[in-house]
């Protein structure tokens, strides 16, 4: 007996559906000698198969899409955050549904792919363990960033999130330890007690790195008034590495949400440091009480701070 190849066995297929197609199944069956419902089953496995769903799929409504654009441009979420955002006025819509529509609308951002890095978790088992500060220039139109005219100074917990900002007119030793002062006030008032603060290396928190040629000559150099400050008060001083703004990066990140939810929305030149104080200190009471974290699961810090981190829930 004979067996046929693969490659022989399609062809035999192919020429007796041709065949089957010039004189019809049943001569074709004869000629063949195979039953008609064998041509049947070999014309469905040469049919080529249509591609895509089974059933319909399902289309986001207009009205819901408008809701999702004007969310979108009001706030400048991302997908996981207006998915939540419309959980609350009662709307059910897929994260990748929402990306469709903001794709849709060309209101999604084309981000180059970074090089990941392997990276450390941060160790924070309670509030209070770790502070990270540091400042941010004001965006005012028409300034060179370099050359800034005011200030905000940041402080925020590694562990619940919450939030202190305020600004000044410069970047000077006595406005930080003033700030400081203000931190420690805010986050008693909470029921923390700081441990730990951490900042970057500038001259406003550290005189570590500020002149001469080798590291012999920075550790003989004078505490900084910050330093000072911390030690009194029994607060432990730690800087990030130099050049790695990763290591700060809680507030490097709230900086940049900074940027998308607050200073977008302003018009900076008809405020004076007075106005814009008062305007970020109704921004931070949103950001502590009201605005949601996918970091605190979809809470805002405080209710994070009172349902997880001191109930254990």
């Amino acid at each position: 007996m004979q067996y046929l190849s693969p490659q022989q066995l399609i062809q035999h297929r192919l020429r007796a559906l041709k065949e089957a197609e010039k004189v019809g199944v049943s001569a074709a069956s004869r000629l063949y000698g195979i039953t008609r419902s064998t041509i049947y089953e070999w014309r469905k496995s040469v049919t080529p198969k249509k591609r895509g769903p089974k059933k319909v799929p399902w289309q986001t409504s207009e009205q819901i899409e408008k809701v999702i654009i004007k969310l979108r441009q009001a706030t400048n979420f991302g997908p996981k955050r207006l998915l939540h955002e419309l959980r609350l006025i009662g709307l059910e819509v897929g994260e990748k549904s929402i990306r469709g529509v903001l794709d849709r609308a060309n209101l999604t951002k084309r981000h180059r792919k970074k090089r990941i890095r392997k990276q450390q978790k941060f160790y924070a088992p309670y509030p209070g363990y770790r502070v990270q500060i540091d400042t941010k220039t004001v965006p005012d139109e028409g300034l060179d960033l370099r050359s800034a005219i005011r200030h905000q100074f940041t402080a925020i917990d590694i562990a619940t999130k919450l939030r202190f900002t305020w600004i000044y007119d410069e970047l000077s030793n006595s406005n930080s330890i003033d700030f400081l002062k203000k931190v420690i006030s805010f986050f008693r008032e909470i029921g923390i007690e700081i441990e730990c603060i951490q900042t970057d290396n500038h001259s406003t928190f550290t005189n570590l790195f500020v002149g001469g040629r080798k590291k012999s000559e920075h550790e003989l150099r004078r505490l900084h008034p910050l330093t000072k400050f911390c030690l009194r008060k029994g607060i432990a001083h730690k800087l990030s590495r130099p050049g790695t703004p990763r290591h700060n990066c809680f507030v490097e990140r709230s900086h940049r949400t900074d940027e998308e939810e607050f200073y977008r929305l302003l018009d900076l030149p008809s405020l004076d440091n007075q106005k814009l104080l008062l305007e970020m200190q109704k921004w931070q009471h949103r950001y502590n009480f009201l605005r949601l974290h996918s970091s605190c699961g979809n809470m805002p810090p405080f209710k994070y701070y009172l349902t997880v981190l001191q109930t254990g829930a």
